[in-house]
């Protein structure tokens, strides 16, 4: 082959988008670079390279491949068309994301909207049965990929639209990034997608029962064996925003997924390496009916090739199986419009898994592809450090989602396969020019390296603060100490609880920020104010309720809390023997968080305490003029005894006259409303709210009790014989032994 370099000048090459030759010196040159390319000599490349500066012979910014320049059409075109899907494929993606701008407009203005068009929404249809937008939207779209192909990722994804820009923009500085090419990491993305979208149910309706079967306990990791709820409606919600990630990190995912990836990993790098969709995608455009295929016009100008944006070789699929049989093809149709002769088409034609190499296709088809830039060997380790980055990177700083994760592991992946290139072979080329030659290391490899050893340090330090808290989230699951006898006056932990406690504590707090332990340890992030409530809980197991307290009271002025945190923080309050705070810090909550209902209903108790009825008054009025979070029934009837307390009956009446209206089905308004007319002396009023809740909720022993004695104080004694005789028989269903 070396004697045959200086002769080689009808060599097939990868097509690329290289300029025309002017002059027969300069091509001479060009094929002696590709030829020592391909005997792995890539150390003399840069040699040649400098010599062929003087004679005019173009050179191209590539990491390793040197492709020839495209033939021009028996037509004599000059050059290759412009793609005319292109304009459109753009005008469809920009008008995804104009949609996507006025869904989130929407929600802003008007406080609730259609649920995220995500398919990732899909994980909670899978696991809580909540049927959302984006879950109808994935099954419509793994649908039209199992009819017309990858349509959807070619011209609705936004993440595409990313990319696209991120490749038009980087050709515009002369960079179209070599595609990184390997074996096992294609793989990826299936993985991903089986994690995200299969293993839940697996767990929940094969493994579990399974396990249970043959009576193995399973390990703590998995989680407790939850029963399907069965499906719900969750089309439309009033918080948006709360399965996707923060500005802080959505700004850094754009920019990775986009830019980042493309540069690295070629164009549309992340749909081929990171993006979960696509593992499922990809497979079922194998079975896909909708092709690009190619007619008896095709001359194998190469064109097609050149301007395709998903790195598939068309005009060798065309010419070996008479379609584009490569799963990445996402039917862009750039290579279709660009076809001088009209060659190429989309139709309908055999499935991928059943189309077989034509019989003038050439024997060594699948030996004229790109080679694969690591060995097998090679491979399994990359794929093996891409796993563990994946996992490392899985939920650093409590923020970083799944996509980001697949991203993140694909780019140090590559960022590992050079490393792997620069230790073993003689010379290596990278995005930064050439990294080694002749096994002499250059100032770009030395830089390429410390990158890697910072991104792997990163990722190392990331993966040990992931492992320390995901142990003590097991061991905090082995204590079982009920929550009322931790809380409980005169309270003292077991030894083993205590021991527990004390473990799980110890790799927390390591996985924690130092800020947040009071003894200054930690090597990690700040604590979400979640995990600060479970540190909480574990010292309180431990019997240590002066650092509970702190815990608590840290969750609650750094997150939203719940009210149940706010009564957990009252709770330490007494145990300590401070009752006298737990009002104060009723009202600092409220100020803050006035959607916390349940909080301003027990400092409105507090104020009747203390006879203060117009404090109560004021603070249920405000509860009831609350349109942001509207308060519960519950909130409303536990308002209403309120104002009856205070002395405004009338008032109280009026309230729930109001919910019965706007909620007439609700079966506890209606006994509000019995409450409200019982102490305002509207007795017709009163049996009528009593019997329709009874009606609405016929297995409540409490408002069947009420209308019984109801209707004796109204003097319906066989009325009242009869509701009692339905309360003795749903007391003996409901009593125990039966």
């Amino acid at each position: 082959m070396e004697e045959a370099a200086s002769t080689l000048l009808g060599v097939a090459s990868p097509v690329g988008g290289l300029p025309q030759f002017s002059d027969v010196e300069a091509l001479k040159w060009k094929i002696v670079l590709l030829t020592m390319s391909d005997l792995g000599k890539p150390g003399e490349i840069s040699s040649a390279a400098e010599a062929s500066a003087g004679t005019g012979a173009p050179t191209y910014r590539g990491e390793r491949s040197i492709g020839l320049t495209v033939l021009p059409s028996a037509k004599k075109q000059a050059g290759m068309k412009r793609s005319g899907s292109a304009r459109w494929r753009a005008v469809a993606l920009v008008l995804v994301n104009v949609l996507i701008g006025i869904h989130i407009w929407h929600w802003l203005v008007k406080g609730m909207t259609i649920s995220p068009v995500e398919p990732s929404e899909s994980m909670y249809t899978l696991e809580f049965g909540q049927v959302n937008a984006g879950f109808i939207f994935f099954i419509a779209a793994l649908l039209s990929t199992l009819i017309f192909g990858r349509f959807f990722c070619g011209w609705a994804c936004h993440v595409v639209s990313l990319q696209d820009l991120s490749s038009y923009l980087l050709g515009k500085v002369n960079i179209r990034p070599k595609p990184f090419r390997t074996r096992l990491l294609l793989w990826g993305p299936l993985l991903i997608a089986l994690y995200m979208f299969v293993w839940p149910t697996f767990k929940r309706e094969a493994l579990f029962p399974a396990l249970a079967a043959f009576k193995i306990k399973p390990p703590i990791w998995l989680g407790a064996p939850l029963k399907f709820p069965g499906f719900s409606n969750h089309l439309v919600t009033a918080n948006f925003w709360e399965t996707f990630p923060p500005w802080f990190i959505a700004i850094p995912f754009l920019f990775i997924c986009g830019f980042v990836c493309v540069y690295f990993l070629g164009s549309k790098g992340f749909c081929t390496y990171g993006c979960p969709y696509g593992g499922f995608f990809a497979p079922l455009d194998k079975l896909s009916i909708g092709r690009i295929v190619v007619s008896d016009a095709c001359e194998g100008c190469g064109h097609c090739t050149a301007v395709c944006t998903s790195n598939v070789r068309v005009h060798q699929e065309v010419r070996d199986f008479g379609q584009v049989v490569d799963p990445g093809c996402m039917k862009c149709m750039d290579c279709v419009s660009v076809c001088p002769n009209h060659a190429l088409s989309f139709a309908f034609a055999m499935p991928t898994v059943l189309k077989k190499p034509l019989p003038t296709a050439n024997v060594n088809f699948a030996a004229d592809r790109p080679k694969y830039d690591l060995n097998l060997g090679a491979e399994i380790v990359i794929f093996a450090l891409a796993i563990a980055y994946f996992f490392a990177f899985r939920g650093m700083f409590d923020s970083v989602p799944l996509l980001l994760s697949g991203g993140l592991a694909a780019l140090g992946a590559f960022g590992a396969a050079k490393v792997w290139q620069i230790a073993t072979l003689p010379s290596v080329r990278g995005k930064i020019g050439q990294l080694k030659v002749k096994n002499k290391l250059t100032l770009s490899g030395m830089v390429t390296i410390a990158c890697f050893v910072l991104y792997s340090t990163v990722a190392a330090w990331s993966a040990t603060v992931n492992y320390n808290r995901w142990q003590g989230g097991l061991i905090d699951h082995k204590i079982i100490t009920p929550f009322e006898r931790v809380f409980s006056e005169g309270y003292s932990p077991a030894q083993a609880d205590k021991q527990l406690a004390t473990d799980a504590l110890t790799m927390l707090e390591f996985a924690g920020h130092r800020s947040d332990s009071s003894e200054g340890r930690g090597i990690g992030w700040r604590h979400q104010p979640a995990t600060l409530v479970r540190l909480s809980w574990l010292h309180a197991v431990g019997g240590n309720t002066a650092e509970a307290e702190r815990y608590l009271k840290m969750a609650i002025d750094r997150g939203k809390p719940s009210a149940d945190w706010v009564f957990g923080l009252a709770r330490l309050y007494i145990m300590q023997g401070k009752p006298e705070r737990g009002q104060p810090l009723y009202e600092e909550v409220i100020v803050k968080h006035p959607h916390l209902h349940d909080v301003r209903i027990a400092l409105a108790i507090m104020y009747l305490q203390q006879h203060d009825g117009q404090k109560a008054i004021d603070q249920i009025q405000v509860m009831l003029a609350d349109r942001t979070i509207p308060p519960q029934p519950f909130h409303l009837v536990r308002g209403t005894e309120i104002l009856i307390d205070a002395g405004r009956t009338e008032l109280a009446l009026s309230v729930m006259r109001n919910a019965v209206a706007e909620q007439p089905q609700v079966a506890i308004l209606h006994a509000g409303l019995f409450t409200a007319a019982s102490y305002s002396g509207n007795d017709a009023d009163a049996l009528r709210a009593i019997e329709r809740a009874s009606e609405l909720d016929p297995g409540n022993v409490t408002f069947l009790d009420r209308l019984v004695a109801t209707l004796r104080s109204q003097n319906q004694p066989g009325r009242a014989d009869a509701a009692e005789a339905r309360l003795r028989k749903l007391v003996e269903a409901k009593s125990p032994g039966r």
